[in-house]
């Protein structure tokens, strides 16, 4: 899997992004950490504007199902997966 620091990103990102369309999968890093993520989207992913609501109702089941583990940002790139292949919230 291929990375970039996060100024690279500011200052490629065009290129980057050439690179997840073509299927190639991005990390982010800061100091040699990954923060992020660039991924295709899967074909027929739906597109909509972030609700609020939403957000609340993720940070309340992340909070829920992490028990406080500070790594649970992972719990909610699951629950997206998940969603986007399901068409559906959990």
């Amino acid at each position: 899997m291929k990375t970039a620091t996060i100024r690279e990103a500011q200052h490629h990102l065009t290129r980057l992004m050439k690179e997840v369309e073509a299927g190639q999968e991005i990390v982010l890093t800061r100091r040699g950490k990954g923060v992020g993520k660039l991924i295709p989207l899967v074909e027929g992913t739906e597109i909509r504007e972030y609700d609020r609501n939403i957000w609340l109702e993720d940070l309340a089941l992340l909070r829920k199902l992490s028990g406080g583990d500070p790594q649970g940002e992972n719990l909610v790139v699951t629950m997206r997966r998940e969603e986007n292949a399901n068409g559906s919230r959990p």
